[in-house]
């Protein structure tokens, strides 16, 4: 069969979900002037159920004459014409094959045929119907010609949370399952690229010995030749690594065999029963396969050794490598004495040491061990108080961490998708409790306890916009380095989308958890942002886990029905912290040094930490404010260490029998006068002086923001949510609304003309800003806020409990 040269695509309908492994390959994959013909005869068919053709071999042809005719010989062979460039393709060859995000995947050709036209043996039929459809378009119809792809992995291939296998620059390791996963791809021939050699690991350090290429301490990197002693399988808890023959298998399959990978048992078997004796390298391979899983893993590491760029004289181990080739019968290399370690590379232990196992609820450490902390206790005290600080265990919150965990790692196991979506108030500890959960992860997969994955973080205060989340996403997946936020989203829709054969998605397709921090921030007029995120991990093998975090408890009664279903019943509420809760963490923090554990005298005295307690837990339960008033009012007293504090007789003496120029711990009278600063800004000093309507105004219009995303609200939203206030609030015992208002029903609601005035009096002070187009009607004019959203909503928890649930979203 020829293909004729194709003719470039004018139209662009239809590229989000063309069913390439890239979007945008399509133009590198798709040459002008490009022929494909079949060089070898039909193979003989082992089923007849199977209506394809299966070939060994084809010839790629690019004229560089820019002419349209295709060379042909006397018996209808395509021969390359004068200026031509000719690629010829065999099954078994190393091939390089254009992946998504514009780069290169490596693997092998493991088989080729010929499709019908009309496509009686797809297995996805959906998927064949759409792809038919977009061939026609182009023009392509007829035959198609169709490749299998065995992948490889490189170092940039692997996922990122795994356990530590070492793998060199030219180093690939031929992908494998025992699960029965998908490692191979079907795809058209005409992403092909181009042909690799891959040679075995013997064979690659022969011809290129790795003391030809050092030069000052640097070492070539080849590009374009690989080389594979192992095969790995990402499928596996921790993913794992065991040798096999590249060339065996290859061979193997060329005589149809197969082109299955034997696993570490299967090749243990063989071993076993073969009638040689086996070489030290081989009994030692073969003890270890049949020890289980921590046999596997030192076998792993076994295999790591051997790569390590120590000269073969200072090795400890007493057969080296060259002493193997000998010991089968080899010729005997002797060492060159000159060469040396490649420079800042050190030489891997003989004994790996074992990875810790004390896990649990540890958030991701990020502060001084307690001895290397400072001896002063009120020094001490200021490093652990910060809000910055990552404590050694995340207190009040081990049921959340438990159900938190249970849910994600049951969606990375399952190698599916899933979403899950957490809510609270902010300080209530959700992002931290998720950092821990990440870390117990990243520890289980490394332990082998879970298969690989790779994590990705994004928060909606830390990107310029809500569609650069796109770009964070698909840089992770693909490899990509800055991309628009349109070519990405293109990239994803194609990457979760497309209906490509049943393989993997390239050599990098693995699962991903992804952490949206924020999702407030991510919210647009049309929530599509939010929406997408959602709903890709809904789709077949999108091996996408999105964990959710918003501040809002409400937030999904106000998004769109598709959204809704999507999140579905995968939801966990963080509820504040109570008095009790807060003052457990700032003890938690208050640890003593290693050095003097029983000297240190007490920083915070407990009626002073119960207070600060009791005055957040009464507005939001916001841990972090706690800890700040706590750190401040340690601040005070490193500033007021020479000020001696009054007695009950009159006296001035140090506090607390403390010589002069020592601190003396905080007491509750300097936390209160801590907490009344902290609480006096202007923003608090403006709303304090605000009449009742105007603070419900005020709360009306931050309810509004939250709910709907956006900083401009029009005038009917604020009006109908004072009045849905003024109704909850006027008649709630706990709240300060009832006195300012009248009792009867018909006096709670102001009237238009009322509100007016209000709306009138805050625009005065700047504390409201509306705009005045005089196209508009009244009710769809805008309002925004004159002050911090944050700062306003946390004034006004303060003035009661229902003040604090209705801002709370309760």
């Amino acid at each position: 069969m020829v293909i004729a040269p194709s003719t470039p695509r004018r139209s662009t309908r239809g590229t989000i979900f063309t069913p390439t492994p890239h979007a945008s390959s399509h133009s590198r994959a798709h040459q002008p002037n490009t022929t494909y013909a079949w060089t070898s005869a039909p193979l003989p068919s082992s089923s007849t159920s199977t209506s394809s053709t299966r070939y060994n071999s084809f010839s790629r042809i690019v004229s560089r004459t820019g002419g349209t005719q295709t060379p042909t010989t006397k018996g209808g062979k395509v021969r390359a014409g004068k200026g031509d460039e000719e690629s010829r393709f065999t099954v078994g060859d190393g091939v390089l094959v254009a992946v998504e995000g514009g780069d290169e995947g490596v693997g092998v050709l493991i088989g080729l045929w010929e499709e019908p036209e009309d496509g009686e043996n797809a297995e996805d039929e959906d998927g064949e119907q759409e792809q038919r459809e977009e061939e026609e378009e182009e023009g392509e119809r007829g035959p198609k010609m169709m490749a299998e792809i065995h992948w490889a992995f490189r170092k940039q291939d692997l996922p990122g949370i795994m356990k530590n296998v070492q793998v060199d620059e030219n180093e690939v390791l031929l992908a494998a399952s025992a699960l029965s996963r998908p490692v191979t791809s079907h795809i058209p021939i005409h992403f092909l690229l181009r042909t690799i050699p891959i040679y075995s690991k013997a064979f690659y350090r022969e011809q290129f010995p790795e003391t030809k290429s050092k030069v000052k301490g640097w070492s070539y990197i080849r590009q374009g030749v690989y080389w594979c002693h192992r095969a790995f399988d990402k499928f596996a808890k921790g993913g794992k690594a065991w040798r096999v023959d590249i060339d065996d298998w290859r061979e193997g399959g060329k005589k149809g065999y197969g082109w299955k990978v034997k696993g570490p048992t299967e090749i243990s078997h063989l071993v076993a029963s073969d009638d040689e004796a086996p070489s030290d390298e081989d009994e030692g391979s073969e003890a270890e396969m049949n020890d289980g899983e921590e046999s596997e893993d030192e076998l792993a590491m076994d295999v790591d050794e051997e790569e390590t760029f120590e000269p073969p004289s200072k090795r400890k181990r007493p057969t080296t490598t060259a002493g193997r080739k000998a010991a089968r019968g080899g010729k005997r290399v002797k060492p060159d004495p000159k060469s040396r370690p490649i420079k800042g590379r050190p030489p891997l232990k003989g004994k790996r040491m074992p990875h810790p196992t004390s896990s649990t609820s540890n958030l991701p450490s990020s502060i001084l061990s307690p001895e290397q902390l400072p001896v002063d206790p009120y020094e001490r005290a200021l490093r652990l108080l910060h809000v910055g600080a990552t404590p050694e265990s995340l207190p009040c919150r081990e049921e959340e961490f438990v159900d938190v965990l249970g849910k994600v790692e049951e969606g990375v196991e399952s190698g599916g998708g899933g979403c899950l979506y957490i809510a609270g108030v902010p300080g209530t500890g959700k992002t931290a409790t998720v950092h821990a959960v990440v870390k117990e992860l990243k520890r289980k997969a490394e332990d082998g306890e879970l298969p690989p994955f790779s994590y990705v973080e994004i928060n909606g205060l830390k990107i310029p916009s809500p569609q650069h989340a796109y770009t964070v996403l698909w840089e992770a997946i693909s490899g990509a380095k800055g991309v628009s936020a349109k070519t990405a989203l293109r990239g994803l829709e194609g990457h979760f989308g497309r209906k490509v054969g049943g393989g993997v998605r390239g050599p990098r397709g693995h699962t991903f958890v992804v952490l949206m921090d924020e999702l407030d921030q991510l919210l647009t007029a049309k929530q599509d942002v939010v929406y997408n995120f959602f709903n890709w991990p809904t789709m077949r093998d999108s091996q996408l886990f999105v964990i959710a975090v918003a501040n809002r408890m409400d937030l999904p009664q106000h998004l769109a029905a598709k959204i809704k279903s999507r999140i579905g019943l995968q939801t966990i509420l963080f509820q504040p912290y109570d008095r009790a809760a807060l003052i457990s963490i700032v003890q938690s923090r208050l640890i003593s040094h290693p050095l003097t554990p029983s000297a240190d005298p007490k920083v915070l005295l407990p009626d002073a930490i119960g207070l600060a307690a009791v005055k957040m837990a009464g507005t939001n339960g916001d841990a972090r404010r706690v800890l700040d008033a706590c750190r401040r009012a340690v601040e005070v007293a490193l500033e007021n260490k020479n000020k001696p504090l009054p007695t009950t007789t009159g006296g001035l003496v140090p506090s607390n029998g403390n010589r002069p120029g020592e601190p003396h711990p905080v007491t509750a009278k300097e936390m209160h006068a801590v907490l009344q600063a902290m609480s006096s800004s202007p923003v608090a000093k403006f709303i304090g002086g605000c009449s009742i309507q105007q603070k419900m105004m005020l709360a009306a219009l931050v309810r509004c923001v939250r709910r709907e995303g956006i900083p401009e609200i029009a005038w009917r939203n604020v009006r109908s949510d004072h009045d849905a206030l003024s109704r909850s609030l006027v008649f709630d015992p706990t709240s300060t609304a009832g006195a300012g208002a009248g009792a009867g029903g018909g006096d709670v609601l102001l009237s238009n003309s009322e509100l007016a005035l209000v709306l009138s009096s805050l625009i005065s002070s700047h504390a409201l800003v509306c705009s005045m187009e005089g196209y508009k009607g009244v009710d769809e004019r805008k309002v925004a806020l004159g002050m911090e959203v944050g700062e306003v909503g946390r004034v006004l928890m303060n003035e009661g409990e229902g003040w604090r649930r209705a801002l709370a979203g309760v």
